[in-house]
């Protein structure tokens, strides 16, 4: 699960202002420490998603969601209604679109919950495909972890 980036920023600018600023006793370090505090403050509203991450979830989503209403053979009315969804998600913005999809993919897999097991089975699984993915598309993103310097101090 993603937070949003104003969220990040604000929990950052809280935990320097109120842990780590109380500890620095060098004036020119207590300086540094408010430059940069005063920088993410101004950052946070200026910052967008990135609409590359969005669009390359929303196109997963909808080629599972596809995938997964062509399985549905049995269910040709669910098929159609996921069909529907797709065609009714909003084209741009990219973040819009994504959590359109979202939406439908938490709404298919309600649905596909109520099938009989092989069925439900095929068609959970272009979604859970996805969703893989998506958690490594997550991951990609994150930079090397600076915890062996953190400790160290």
């Amino acid at each position: 699960m993603l937070t949003t980036v104003e969220r990040l920023i604000d929990g950052v600018v809280q935990t320097l202002t109120e842990a780590v600023l109380p500890d620095v006793a060098m004036p020119f370090a207590r300086g540094q420490l408010y430059a940069a505090v005063d920088v993410l403050r101004n950052l946070r509203d200026r910052v967008e998603p990135r609409a590359d991450l969005a669009t390359a979830e929303s196109d997963s989503a909808v080629a599972a969601l596809e995938r997964a209403a062509t399985t549905l053979t049995g269910s040709p009315a669910l098929a159609q209604r996921i069909t529907e969804t797709i065609r009714s998600v909003p084209a741009a913005p990219p973040t819009a679109r994504q959590a359109a999809l979202r939406v439908a993919l938490v709404e298919a897999l309600t649905a596909i919950a109520e099938l009989p097991a092989a069925a439900a089975r095929a068609a959970r699984a272009p979604i859970a495909e996805h969703l893989g993915a998506q958690a490594m598309r997550d991951v990609a993103v994150l930079k090397p972890s600076m915890l062996g310097e953190i400790s160290r101090g």
